[in-house]
Order: C-alpha cells, then structure tokens, then sequence
C-alpha cells in the first residue's frame, strides 16, 4: 500500500526531494503547506496533490503516514516538533535542528514514539562516498593521516540561508553538509575542534555571522582535518572538494562532478560515478522502506545529532579563539 506524504515547503529542494520519493512508486502526496496559499498551490498542480495550504497545521487534514520538511532552518524546529507529536515520521530536508538541545529533544521523542526521523545529507547515499568510505576502512590508502575539504557557494544576500535568524548559521546551514556528516560517516567522531570566520562581502544587518570560517577538527587515531566552507564564490573557481589523506595513498572527491581520484605510488586512477543512481532517490527508497519496518536509515537522529553539535562548537571557537573539546579530556591529554 502506497504511504502517504505531506510536503511543508514548496522551494526547489522540496521539489527535488518530492520528486524523489515519487520516483520510488510507493508514495502520495496528500498535501503540500507552504509560506503562501499561491505557493502551495502552484507546487500541488505540479504533483498533482488538490489539499494544499499556507498552514502547515492545516496538514492534520490528510491524515499523512509521513512528512517532508523543506524549510528556513529558523522556522523548522517547531514544525518538526509539531509533527512527531501528531506521530507521524519525518524526512528534514536539512540538518536535524537548530540546536544541539533540540537535537536531542527530537531523538528521545522519536525513541519514545518509535518514529522514523531522517535527516536530509543525502552524501551518506551517494555511491561515491560510499566507495570512499569502502577503501577506507578497506584500507587501501593505509593510516589515514588528514583530511582536507573545501565547500564553496556563491550565495545570494536575500536569500534565507544569508539570514543569520532563519539559518541558523552558515557553520549549521553549509558545513554540517560539506562536508561534516559524510566525513563522520568514515572517519568517525571528532574529539575537539578550533575554528576562526570572517565576513567580509556582505556585512549587511541581520546577515550570517561567519560568512567564510576556517575549522581545524581532530578525530581519533590522531587524524588532523581542516575545513575551509564559504558563501563567496567568484567566478569559475571549484567550489567542492575533498581529500583524505594515507600513509599508503590519497583520495580525493569532486562531488560537483561525482567522481573521485585514487592515488597510489605513481598510479593515479579516477572513477567516475555519475552514471549511478541519484543519492536524493536511494536516500527517499530507503526512508519509503524504513517506515515499513527495515530502517536502514543512515541519517537517524542519533547520527546527526552531533552534527549540530560540532556547528555550534565551530560557532563557540570562533568566538572565544579558543579549541572546543567534545569529549572529555584526560589527565593524560587524551579525550573519553
């Protein structure tokens, strides 16, 4: 039977990600609330969905199994909280919530409850990563040593994800997305993180505090990262890359051409993976599946939470100048 799926959000990631749980043939979208009643509208005729409302209230209506919430991150934990108390699942398009506290307050409502909440980093589902992470732990590059990411976007000053209030924050909004939950996907939990940001092309009131920021992580085995992220742009530059770095050898991903790069001795050898399913498709399968009673959900509240945890320790050390521990240090130095 197929589930019904409510859309709060008409924006062009709502659509992508209806899109693709429509494409899994499992589902119908009962209803679409947006900002606007002509939002809402204009996005239902596309899908075909007549129950459409400027109230996301409103939604109880059509009694969905599920909800996506494609929303500015300043609106989306009321609504998220709103939704797990009717019991219903939830897919957030982005980060898990706002604050690491909500965080966790959604966790112990969907253990409590037994929802399924999944969060929107669709990189876990991408075959590219995923081959990454198979190498990795595979050990074909040896002792991982660094890792280097750089996530560039040219973002415009009117748009939500420039507004400091309905954002968030860029650390929260642009770096737990490049590139911080898929590299915990492979290298595990950072133990401390020191961080500096800047803003320097749009300094406007109400804008984003760390337009550019510079965080430095450690992870276990003494693994070194740094993180440069920014909503400044120019030009042709690339905009994403990562590189993780072996005793043995080095990876290095471009996600915006979905390939990734080998290094080994004098071999270099590319693979190019954007021949594979789309990672916005397989991450809706396996949501569709999860509320069937497989949950192989990779981005499970307990996953993500400390995503938001470490954007508001890069926020914390940007602003003390100071190393944020996230574990508890040791007499000897090291952290539990």
């Amino acid at each position: 039977m197929a589930k019904r799926i409510a859309v709060i959000g008409a924006g062009t990631l709502a659509r992508l990600r209806t899109r693709a749980l429509l494409s899994t043939k499992k589902v119908i979208v009962c209803g679409v609330a947006a900002r606007t009643l002509a939002s809402a509208r204009e996005f239902g005729k596309e899908i075909h969905c007549d129950s459409c409302f400027n109230d996301f209230r409103e939604l109880i209506k059509t009694a969905p199994d599920a909800v996506l919430i494609e929303v500015p991150h300043g609106v989306q934990d009321e609504i998220v909280l709103w939704v797990l108390k009717q019991g219903w699942h939830v897919l957030i398009g982005g980060c898990l919530a706002t604050t690491f506290a909500t965080a966790q307050k959604i966790r112990q409502i969907a253990a409590r409850k037994r929802l399924v909440v999944e969060t929107g980093y669709e990189a876990r589902y991408s075959a590219m990563w995923a081959a990454a992470k198979r190498q990795i732990t595979g050990g074909i590059l040896g002792q991982i040593v660094a890792v280097r990411s750089i996530a560039l976007w040219n973002g415009a000053p009117t748009s939500w994800y420039y507004q400091q209030q309905s954002s968030g924050g860029m650390p929260l909004t642009h770096m737990t997305y490049c590139f911080i939950s898929p590299i915990r996907w492979i290298l595990g939990e950072p133990l401390c993180v020191s961080a500096f940001a800047n803003r320097i092309k749009h300094t406007g009131r109400g804008l984003i505090q760390q337009e550019t920021c510079v965080a430095n992580l450690l992870f276990g085995n003494n693994v070194l990262g740094t993180m440069t992220a920014s909503f400044i742009k120019p030009g042709d530059v690339p905009g994403w890359s990562v590189m993780l770095l072996g005793t043995q050898g080095a990876l290095e991903l471009f996600p915006e051409q979905n390939t990734l790069t080998l290094y080994r001795d004098k071999d270099k050898e590319t693979q190019d993976f954007s021949s594979e399913q789309d990672p916005f498709e397989v991450q809706a399968e396996t949501f569709i599946a999860a509320l069937g009673g497989r949950n192989e959900c990779r981005n499970t509240p307990r996953e993500t939470a400390a995503d938001v945890r470490i954007a508001e320790a890069i926020v914390t050390a940007c602003r003390k100048k100071a190393t944020v521990w996230l574990g508890r240090k040791t007499p000897g130095g090291g952290v539990d």
